[in-house]
């Protein structure tokens, strides 16, 4: 049977609405990752396929005058290789006193055009496999972003997704959802609101209030971990009760 029961996945769309949606803001605070001048994406080992359309928010420092000169490559759209802080200078995200700024990684280009905007010479650079753009100064992030989004399945748990990544711990990272599956039969997820890394993404979005059994783009923050996590039902599922896990992960919305 192909699809389930037309009045009871029209109830538990229902429902999904019935339940009040939870301020998603309140519940991840974003943690920026610490990098200096010379730091590139190549750092925190996401410079691969899987990352394409993720984003990274990161911090960085006060430029000073013993700061050696950034290398840079492109302009607005900047080579793997390139100084995050550099680039995000060099495209007006930041200022020289620095400050926290979101990076997109996004698919390589074929060449990058050098360019010198305040203070910074960008160079030329040949074909690579990634690039960075910043998301204050590139107006085609979302389509990029739901493009290369991870297509999981309703029993897809985010620490397999090989973004769990312990040193990642306050990013976001979205994920593109598809219809529930006609058969879906309970499975352990823990947690409300706040669900332990373990748990499945789309029955957690769906217990979140996130999204619907018709699917959808999510996105989550990956959380330090917690000692109780309290279990419920929304939404028709129903979640557990949990102990101390390494790491959580919360819905919020871009």
């Amino acid at each position: 049977m192909k699809y389930m029961n037309t009045s009871i996945k029209a109830l538990l769309i229902a429902n999904a609405f019935a339940v009040a949606s939870p301020a998603y803001s309140d519940l991840g605070a974003s943690q920026s990752l610490k990098v200096d001048w010379e730091t590139t994406i190549n750092h925190f080992q996401v410079d691969d396929e899987k990352f394409v359309g993720q984003r990274l928010t990161v911090s960085c420092p006060e430029r000073t005058r013993t700061d050696a000169a950034p290398a840079v490559f492109g302009s607005d759209l900047y080579a793997s290789e390139s100084s995050i802080c550099g680039a995000a200078l060099h495209a007006n995200a930041i200022s020289l006193s620095g400050g926290d700024v979101t990076l997109q990684i996004m698919p390589g280009a074929t060449s990058y055009l050098g360019e010198e905007r305040n203070g910074i010479l960008s160079l030329e650079r040949p074909e690579t496999q990634r690039a960075i753009a910043f998301t204050t100064t590139s107006t085609d992030l979302v389509d990029t972003q739901r493009e290369y989004a991870p297509r999981i399945d309703w029993d897809t748990k985010f620490m397999r997704t090989g973004l769990a990544n312990r040193d990642l711990v306050g990013q976001s990272f979205t994920f593109k959802c598809p219809e529930a599956p006609a058969d879906m039969r309970p499975r352990r997820v823990v947690g409300t609101d706040r669900y332990a890394f373990d748990s499945m993404i789309c029955r957690s979005a769906t217990h979140a209030g996130q999204i619907d059994l018709e699917g959808g783009f999510v996105t989550l923050q990956m959380e330090p971990g917690s000692k109780d996590l309290i279990g419920s039902t929304r939404n028709g599922i129903t979640t557990k009760n949990g102990g101390s896990v390494v790491r959580t992960f919360v819905f919020v919305q871009e």
